[in-house]
């Protein structure tokens, strides 16, 4: 089974604690029909890196991160190249918690700006 990652070809830089970098190249996969990169592209690059930042905080043997809200604004666009998710923990609480995500290319431009909050939901 292909997951979001391998689709949109991304790629996991760094993974510390509280910080994930995952970058994605711009490619027909993830542009809408005008050529640019699609902003649900860039909102699925912030809560893939903001889930796999939660996953890194919690013992994923009895808990599963989710993403319960997710909200951007693109402030710039991009038709080629690489995007890059920098994704660093504002609050990590018991059930919840909240990450800012700053998504650039590859001139270092700010392309988009997220915050995402994830549920920390017991498995059994």
């Amino acid at each position: 089974m292909t997951n979001l990652l391998e689709t949109f070809e991304m790629h996991v830089e760094e993974e510390d604690e509280g910080v994930v970098i995952i970058s994605m190249p711009v490619t027909d996969k993830v542009k809408q029909p005008f050529g640019y990169l699609h902003g649900g592209a860039s909102l699925a690059l912030g809560e893939t890196a903001c889930s796999l930042g939660a996953a890194n905080l919690i013992d994923t043997t009895q808990y599963i991160p989710l993403g319960l809200e997710m909200n951007a604004n693109h402030i710039h666009s991009t038709k080629e190249g690489r995007v890059t998710a920098i994704a660093k923990i504002i609050h990590q609480g018991r059930t919840t918690q909240v990450w800012n995500v700053e998504i650039k290319n590859d001139s270092n431009q700010l392309i988009s700006i997220m915050r995402g909050t994830i549920a920390i939901k017991s498995i059994k």
